[in-house]
């Protein structure tokens, strides 16, 4: 770290979502940050709509889903028409359907899943601002050096009459995420692997349309050709307006004109009024990652480390989970409290991840091409109809993962292992590295009932210590907690949960009542045997243990001395 009594801020290059949730996480774990962000100004294009139910947890632990409900709308029906009239109706469906709430998965996208990313990230902005920090536009990232305690970053400020002037800044971390084309990870030396769907193109635009249904998102398809698609936006009347074309590009349509013209002739729909064009950008499918995602002090996330398909709406989803499992670690070992090779756990955990989700979303898009109108077959892909279960990310898991410890081992086939991280273990038992489950009706010695979604913290380790109502238990306890009272300070809470009233309030530890059994089920704990679990702040367990050596053990893989 840097010789200084106070260690300089993390530097965050881009101001998009995976910027922005990292910049919110370290702020929360008071870590200061500066967010620089190449464009002069904050985009309104349509576009990462889709939210996915893992990623409204993580907006709920971090105090921003409250306003995101606000704005935040059910997916709408998809409605595909027959060609060359285009007005016959041929299907009406979901992209994909709404996660129902249940106890241990109470933060679902049933009662919204698609907001606008240039919405999205105003709310994140302004989740900012009460820290006092602003994403600073028109700036820049164009070189960086690091040394054994800072990185040395030189800034490129551009005015409004196009001046130019250069800023050497001393950060102690940077975290890119400035995106495909951004610089961070040319400095770092990662290679961008994968592959470029040149032979197809995007062309998108946000357009009021007069004559069309707002209550449907419209398409009109021709299987390995194109496909026209129109989804209604945040504004009343205005649509996001998409050509795709497989095997060609329609970049040549980058023009207001021939894009109207062509709409009229592909989908027959000759009646519908365009106008106010507010965007039009043009992109070729990617399905890249790089081969590494961090090197020393600098750190990559989202599309800066990973660009795919926008079929499975994983992207901004992907990217989210990206900064919310590195600040924690990042706020550990900035604030001297973690081992810095707590810092290498990032590339370990989330890169089998991105490999997974990268071949998914490949595939996904592959069904698109060959799109057809009937309805697929139960549990299985097809024309914008996406069933698989991963793609809601609560199976997401880092069960090999070296910083998490499970007593009943989670298996010595680290490859079989990663083989798993995107689908998960459905239905099976919790182990370290899997998601947090939640567990309502939990009552405290005063009859306030809480749940665990409101305990966890993105700022602490959560020890749930299932008390088991047997003789030893006291002592085990009080083990446990001899073992948390020698953690550094303000890094842990410690939940005591009962199956038969609230246990008494000891050690600073927290008593509550499970009074519907759910977390004790949902964490499968046997009865009599003291168990704990160590849940970490981005709400994934980090250990699955059955004593204080356990728990200390785990903890020594963290901190750095325990």
């Amino acid at each position: 770290m840097s010789t200084s009594a106070t260690p300089p801020p993390v530097l965050i290059v881009g101001g998009g979502p995976a910027g922005l949730i990292a910049a919110l996480s370290l702020l929360q774990n008071g870590v200061p940050v500066r967010i620089v962000e190449k464009q002069p100004a904050f985009h309104t294009a349509s576009r990462g709509t889709g939210a996915h139910s893992r990623s409204l947890e993580v907006y709920h632990f971090l105090g921003l889903l409250e306003d995101i409900h606000k704005v935040i709308t059910p997916i709408i029906p998809m409605r595909s028409y027959k060609l060359p009239e285009g007005t016959e109706v041929i299907r009406t469906w979901k992209i994909w359907e709404p996660v129902q709430p249940t106890p241990d998965k109470p933060i679902t996208n049933a009662s919204g899943a698609s907001i606008g990313q240039f919405v999205i990230e105003g709310i994140f902005r302004d989740h900012l601002a009460k820290f006092g920090v602003q994403v600073e536009l028109a700036t820049e990232l164009v070189a960086l050096e690091q040394d054994a305690e800072d990185v040395t970053a030189t800034l490129k400020h551009t005015s409004g009459t196009g001046e130019e002037t250069t800023e050497t800044f001393r950060a102690s971390y940077i975290i890119g995420a400035d995106g495909a084309r951004g610089i961070t990870r040319k400095q770092i030396g990662a290679t961008f692997e994968g592959q470029t769907k040149d032979a197809d193109g995007h062309l998108w635009a946000d357009v009021y349309v007069e004559g069309l249904s707002s209550e449907y998102w419209h398409l009109w398809s021709e299987p390995e050709n194109f496909t026209v698609q129109m989804r209604p936006t945040h504004n009343k009347g205005e649509f996001h307006v998409g050509i795709v074309g497989f095997g060609w590009d329609p970049v040549y349509l980058m023009d207001e004109e021939k894009l109207v013209n062509f709409v009229h002739e592909k989908t027959g729909r000759r009646e519908l009024k365009f106008s106010n064009f507010s965007s039009m950008n043009h992109w070729k499918p990617k399905m890249r990652m790089v081969n590494k995602f961090y090197s020393g002090r600098a750190f990559l996330v989202g599309d800066a480390a990973h660009v795919h398909s926008p079929t499975g709406g994983q992207g901004l989803n992907t990217s989210i989970q990206d900064s919310f499992n590195l600040a924690w670690k990042i706020a550990l070992v900035y604030k001297g409290l973690a081992k810095p090779e707590l810092l290498s756990s990032f590339e370990a955990e989330r890169l089998p991840v991105v490999t997974l989700m990268l071949v998914a979303t490949s595939g996904l898009y592959t069904h698109s091409v060959v799109s057809r109108h009937t309805a697929p077959k139960k549990d299985e892909n097809g024309w914008l109809e996406w069933k698989n279960r991963a793609l809601t990310m609560m199976d997401i898991n880092y069960r090999w993962s070296p910083i998490v410890l499970d007593a009943r081992g989670n298996g010595d086939d680290v490859d079989a292992l990663k083989a798993k991280a995107y689908e998960g273990y459905p239905g099976e038992d919790v182990h370290a590295g899997d998601r947090a489950p939640g567990a309502p009706a939990l009552i405290d010695a005063w009859g306030k009932a809480t749940s665990l979604h409101e305990i966890f913290k993105p700022t602490l380790h959560t020890i749930l210590v299932f008390y088991p109502e047997t003789e030893e238990a006291a002592g085990q306890v009080d083990a446990v907690l001899e073992t948390v009272k020698a953690l550094p300070k303000d890094t842990c809470q410690v939940v005591i949960l009962a199956r038969r009233g609230a246990p008494t309030a000891r050690c600073g530890a927290t008593g509550y009542h499970d009074s519907q059994g759910h977390a004790f089920g949902f964490y499968h704990v046997e009865e009599g045997k003291l168990t704990v679990v160590a849940v970490r702040p981005d709400a994934y367990v980090g250990a699955f243990v059955y004593h204080a050596d356990g728990l200390q053990t785990y903890f020594s893989r963290i901190f750095r001395s325990v």
